[in-house]
């Protein structure tokens, strides 16, 4: 399967955010009959197109985005690329995005942040904001942090309450982050 998306530019940024990239691949794997299981989402280029295709099959330099899929009932397994074309586009979208808005309320405490009762409904957002507001008060406020790996289960289940908790860290390189929803485990995530 091979599909051609194109995204929106959030806020001033002049590159695709990870979650919106994150949320094609998952909109793509639901399409594809798979409405559960654990995905494994590595970032390896920033992709500054808006226009992308969406491809089921191995790893490639070109790629940006890798992500394996598993079904959790029949031990379905395949992977997805994601990666930018050579499509121009002259006046891309942009829409507004108020992370700080997505993260009020939010309590650090240590090398932790929880929320609860968000009102923001993309979960993904969410999650990749509260680690962000994380790292920039507890690990490095200098640094421009960016969304690197997803490992968990989707799709991310509605929130009462999510944590993020810090349990490795690499210098001010890389962090591996336990993400709890509901006060349960679904996924590591990691920053670089």
């Amino acid at each position: 399967m091979k599909k051609e998306i194109q995204f929106v530019f959030k806020g001033n940024r002049n590159y695709i955010q990870g979650t919106s990239l994150f949320n094609a691949i998952v909109n793509n794997v639901v399409d594809q009959g798979i409405e559960k299981g654990s995905l494994d989402v590595s970032f390896r280029k920033m992709v500054h197109s808006p226009v992308c295709v969406i491809e089921n099959r191995g790893f490639q330099s070109e790629d940006a985005v890798t992500a394996h899929v598993s079904k959790a009932e029949d031990d379905k397994a395949f992977s997805l690329v994601l990666y930018e074309t050579d499509s121009v586009v002259e006046d891309p979208v942009r829409v507004e995005f108020d992370e700080e808005s997505v993260c009020q309320g939010a309590l650090v405490d240590g090398n932790s942040i929880t929320l609860v009762n968000p009102k923001h409904k993309d979960l993904i957002e969410l999650v990749v904001s509260l680690c962000k507001k994380l790292h920039l008060e507890v690990v490095a406020d200098s640094k421009k942090w960016v969304f690197s790996r997803y490992l968990g289960q989707f799709p991310i289940p509605e929130a009462k309450k999510v944590e993020i908790r810090i349990v490795k860290q690499v210098g001010v390189k890389l962090t591996k982050s336990d993400v709890l929803v509901n006060d349960e485990k679904i996924a590591d995530l990691f920053f670089s």
